[in-house]
């Protein structure tokens, strides 16, 4: 089996997307996106974790007519990591490269103890098929019928 790089989010953009073209022709929307964590600090304010996501071609062109600030998304995508200069000094960022994207409404898992089940350090297995099965469901309601085909192939030959 190849090494794998998938991540999966749910959340809502922080700001307006910004399109930009690359020298190659190549065009990507890029914009900033929060992910609440399932637990609060000690002082009761809520944490989460803020990516800069990026969108190329057609997804980036889907992500400039669609989303907005606080619009709910869900993102599967890879994690990369990239460096750059700033003030003399070596900066590093991890920028989620989205594959597929869609709108959502709410949060995708209500259930309290759902969500108490995934502050735990470690996920039991019933929770992480629970979890997948919930990215495969989201996939068929975007009626993305060839991706979620797809996606059971791969789950079938693991």
């Amino acid at each position: 089996m190849a090494d794998l790089n998938f991540v999966a989010l749910t959340g809502f953009s922080t700001r307006e997307p910004t399109l930009r073209q690359k020298s190659s022709g190549q065009i990507k929307a890029e914009f900033s996106f929060e992910v609440d964590r399932p637990f609060m600090r000690a002082n009761g304010k809520p944490v989460s974790d803020l990516f800069l996501v990026d969108a190329w071609q057609e997804l980036g062109e889907w992500v400039m007519e669609n989303v907005r600030a606080g619009t709910r998304l869900l993102i599967i995508g890879t994690l990369n990591k990239e460096s750059y200069t700033s003030h003399g000094t070596r900066e590093h960022m991890t920028i989620v490269k989205a594959k597929h994207i869609r709108a959502t409404d709410g949060y995708p898992i209500e259930d309290e103890a759902a969500v108490e089940s995934l502050k735990r350090d470690s996920w039991d297995k019933e929770l992480l098929f629970a979890t997948v099965s919930l990215i495969e469901e989201s996939l068929h309601e975007d009626g993305d019928e060839a991706v979620a085909e797809s996606t059971m192939e791969m789950t079938a030959d693991a």
